[in-house]
């Protein structure tokens, strides 16, 4: 036995031991998840002669009995407010005064608080694997353990023959532990560390769904995921399936992650940095996950420092963060670990993972949440409850998901955010939402609020390629929309915009403008054509619309389209017409009319060559089309 293993060997000792080398009043990290020194633990509640110990943990769970002492023996300080275990009765949860202090901070900022010496720590106790070649792994929990090593005075290790002995920078040399204890416990999965999170209140999965239908759509193939540890989001997960070669650079790997990597989706074939090998700081999930970990060179586990830099971030291209919020009000500050005086999960690195994404090229930050919480308030609200902490202030935040659609916030005024929230809010809030915005001025007065009265019609979404192979996207209007049709509207020629007006006009009157974009659809339609198939870089080259008689007399609604002049000759103003006589049928409408002027040939054109049944007159130079789609002829069967 060489001198070096025989000095480990003299380190060796009990569980018994452990209280012996702790001090009253010692500040000790304990690890997380499964790489919580559980068996120390223990040994340290049943030693009575301990006090005023502060334990020192990233996020809570699994078997914490420390919980249940009273503050003068011990206290938990944690960055993640989580004290559900279920590892104790409930007669004892009420007196879980342990987990109490709550340091509200970003994970990669650790380093920084323990070299500043703002966070102190005596003692580190740690999960390790068996020695090898001199060195120890951390397994399946890095995170910022190798900081709290440094900056320790006594580390003790539990040395755990099913620790996954994981690649990265993961590994310690065995001169850095002062004493080491044999404890070959399985590492506990994810059921075992929190029960209750696994059985609690959930979302219906009809909602998650929905909102993990949309999250797909923002994600393109051979982009890189990172996650948020809200558990909410492992619901989204599995809608990855429909991308492929994907990257990962998260904070946590679980056991959805796993399949995605068994299964192919997960490759890391096109990361711009750390190419191959999926980047995680920690990872819990059942005995498989832990299997795969062990000694696989394309799973590498790094301090936060690293995983959730946001530099570091920056460097991989097209990077996806999406992190899961509480609530977010309507100028898009978004709160995700507290709500009023209450707390509920941590900042842990969403503030990071945004901005990382933001200085991604071609990144993605995403912001996702249920429009209603379990217990049926409003999750968008006009302004945050009293005492909630904003985590992401609104000028980082770009994409908001709920299971209505997506509100896009880059760049956008007060009002546009607003409108584009609200139009993802419950419908059940909507028109408390719209009033409040209205009377704080935060929108026009003279919004007119149709689109409260139906849900945006997301199904009629379409890509389209026109007659010179342009790729486009045709999709309704939405509220937000009213920019771009001033937009459209200022690039039309002098003469198109006679054709379609019948008149000439220097400027679209904004009461134009409210009323084409805010469309209730369940009685009146437009469309928009978008120049390429990303809905939030764009202009709209072409629209059609069909308005309904608002007069009591109800007469038919009135049918018209529009193609930019550069635009003309792709065939849009023909697949505009087809495509709203087809929603309308689709609708149940059965009649629609369109008043054309003889001079717009290309309309007349259009309509005469088309298959729709019709009945025209002409008046002063203005033609009336009649359409009456309950005369159409069914399609041939092939």
């Amino acid at each position: 036995m060489n001198d070096r293993l025989k000095k480990w060997k003299e380190k060796e000792i009990t569980l018994d031991d452990v209280p012996s080398k702790i001090s009253n009043g010692s500040k000790v990290y304990i690890g997380s998840c499964g790489s919580t020194a559980e068996a120390s633990l223990q040994a340290m509640v049943d030693d009575w002669s301990l006090a005023n110990i502060q334990i020192l943990q990233m996020i809570p769970g699994g078997n914490l009995p420390h919980l249940t002492q009273s503050l003068d023996r011990f206290r938990t300080s944690s960055f993640f407010s989580y004290n559900r275990t279920n590892f104790f009765s409930t007669a004892e949860r009420h007196n879980t005064e342990g987990l109490t202090d709550y340091t509200p901070v970003g994970v990669n900022q650790i380093t920084r608080l323990l070299q500043e010496n703002c966070v102190q720590v005596d003692v580190s106790i740690i999960k390790v694997t068996p020695p090898h070649k001199g060195f120890v792994s951390l397994g399946m929990g890095v995170e910022a353990t190798m900081d709290f090593i440094r900056h320790s005075k006594i580390v003790i290790a539990e040395v755990n023959e099913n620790m996954p002995w994981t690649e990265g920078r993961s590994k310690i040399p065995i001169e850095e532990i002062d004493w080491w204890i044999p404890v070959h416990k399985p590492i506990l999965t994810t059921h075992q560390l929190w029960p209750d999170l696994m059985s609690g209140p959930a979302y219906p999965q009809e909602i998650l769904d929905k909102i993990g239908s949309h999250v797909i759509k923002e994600i393109p193939d051979r982009a890189t995921i990172r996650l948020g540890v809200q558990p909410m989001l492992y619901s989204v997960i599995k809608f990855f399936r429909q991308r492929s070669d994907l990257g990962l650079h998260t904070d946590l790997l679980n056991q959805e992650l796993y399949n995605l990597h068994m299964e192919g989706v997960i490759t890391n074939k096109y990361k711009t940095i750390d190419n191959g090998r999926s980047v995680v700081g920690q990872a819990h999930g059942n005995a498989e996950l832990y299997d795969f970990c062990d000694r696989n060179p394309i799973i590498e586990f790094h301090p936060s420092s690293y995983t959730c830099d946001p530099q570091t971030l920056g460097k991989i291209d097209n990077l996806v963060s999406i992190v899961a919020a509480l609530k977010v009000d309507v100028t898009g500050q978004v709160a995700t670990d507290s709500i009023a005086h209450k707390f509920y999960a941590g900042v842990w690195t969403d503030e990071d993972s945004i901005r990382g994404a933001k200085f991604s090229k071609g990144g993605k930050p995403i912001v996702v949440m249920p429009s209603k919480s379990i217990s049926g308030r409003s999750n968008i609200v006009f302004e945050l409850p009293p005492g909630t902490g904003v985590s992401i202030t609104r000028s980082d935040v770009e994409y908001v998901i709920t299971e209505f659609g997506t509100a896009y916030l880059y760049g956008k005024s007060i009002r546009e955010r607003c409108l584009a929230l609200i139009n993802v809010a419950h419908p059940d809030f909507r028109p408390e939402l719209l009033n409040q915005a209205k009377e704080n001025r935060y929108i026009s007065m003279s919004q007119p609020g149709r689109f409260l009265s139906s849900a945006y019609p997301a199904e009629l979404e379409t890509q389209h390629t026109t007659k010179t192979g342009k790729q486009v996207l045709v999709r309704p209007v939405k509220t937000t929309d009213e920019d771009n049709l001033r937009n459209f509207f200022h690039k039309l020629s002098d003469h198109s915009v006679y054709l379609r007006y019948f008149r000439k006009l220097k400027s679209m009157p904004q009461r134009i403008l409210q009323k084409t974009a805010d469309v209730d659809y369940s009685k009146d339609m437009a469309i928009v054509v978008q120049d390429c198939v990303d809905e939030y870089h764009h202009e709209i080259v072409a629209m059609g619309q069909w308005v309904s008689d608002p007069t009591p007399r109800g007469g038919l609604s009135e049918l018209a389209f529009q193609v930019r002049d550069d635009w003309q000759g792709e065939g849009l103003g023909t697949f505009l017409f087809k495509r709203l006589i087809d929603i309308a049928k689709e609708l149940g409408i059965q009649h629609l009319k369109a008043d054309v002027l003889n001079d717009n040939k290309g309309m007349n054109i259009i309509i005469e060559h088309s298959s729709v049944k019709y009945r025209k007159r002409s008046d002063f130079g203005v033609v009336t089309y009649l359409f009456d789609l309950q005369l159409e002829e069914p399609k041939p069967t092939k």
